[in-house]
C-alpha cells in the first residue's frame, strides 16, 4: 500500500547536504496506525511531486517495493494505482497487495484511499501536502492505516517506527537524488 510505503519514504534521513526529517510520530489506537510526518527534501517541488507519482519507479526508491504501477490512467485528477510490496515486523514478513484510488491537485495534494475489496489492509488513507520553499519541498504526510494481518501487539508498533527510521533514511535520500536529476550513487541504490 501506498500508505505504508510512503511512511517508509519520508523520514529519517542526514548528513551533508541530504533531506531531513522535521517530525515524525506513529501512533496506534485500537488497530489503527496513524503516522504523521514533515520532511524537507533539497528538490523542486514539481520533481518531487512526480517521483511520488511515477509508481512503476518505486522499487528504486525502497527493497520495500516489488512493484507498482497504474491500474487506471489519472484523468481530471483522479486514477487508480497498485503496489506490491514486503511489509516486514521483526521476522514476521508479509507479502502486502495494494490497490488505491488516487486524487491529485498537481504539485500540491495527493490523497490515496484503499479499495479494500482489493487490497490486503481493511481501511487505509494517506495524504501528501507538498509546498515549495526556498530550499527545495516541504512534505507533509499522513496516512492511517487498518491491516487485515496480524501485527505484533505490543513491539509491533516500536519496531514499525524503527523499521521507517532505518529504511527511510537512504529511501528519502534516493527521491532527493531522484527529483534532483541527478544520478543515485552506487552504495545507496535499492538492492533487490
Amino acid at each position: 500500500m501506498r500508505l505504508l510505503a510512503a511512511a517508509l519514504l519520508l523520514t529519517l534521513a542526514s548528513g551533508a547536504g541530504a533531506a531531513e526529517i522535521r517530525s515524525l510520530d506513529l501512533v496506534k489506537e485500537d488497530k489503527v496506525y496513524r503516522l504523521l510526518a514533515r520532511v524537507h527534501v533539497r528538490a523542486p517541488r514539481e520533481a518531487v511531486f512526480e517521483v511520488l507519482n511515477d509508481y512503476e519507479g518505486f522499487p528504486r526508491l525502497s527493497s520495500v517495493f516489488r512493484e507498482g504501477g497504474i491500474v487506471e490512467p489519472v484523468e481530471n485528477g483522479r486514477g487508480v494505482v497498485f503496489i506490491h510490496m514486503d511489509a516486514c515486523v521483526l521476522f514476521y514478513c508479509r507479502d502486502v497487495k495494494l490497490v488505491e484510488w488516487l486524487d491529485v491537485e498537481p504539485y500540491e495534494r495527493m490523497v490515496v484511499t484503499v479499495d479494500p475489496e482489493r487490497s490486503d489492509v481493511e481501511f487505509g488513507r494517506g495524504t501528501w501536502l507538498l509546498a515549495a520553499d526556498e530550499e527545495g519541498t516541504l512534505l507533509d504526510y499522513e496516512v492511517e492505516m487498518k491491516p487485515r494481518f496480524w501485527v505484533p501487539p505490543v513491539l509491533g508498533p516500536l519496531v514499525i517506527k524503527a523499521v521507517i527510521r532505518s529504511r527511510g533514511i537512504r529511501a528519502v535520500r534516493r527521491l532527493e537524488y531522484l527529483a534532483s536529476g541527478q544520478p543515485i550513487p552506487e552504495e545507496l541504490r535499492v538492492k533487490h
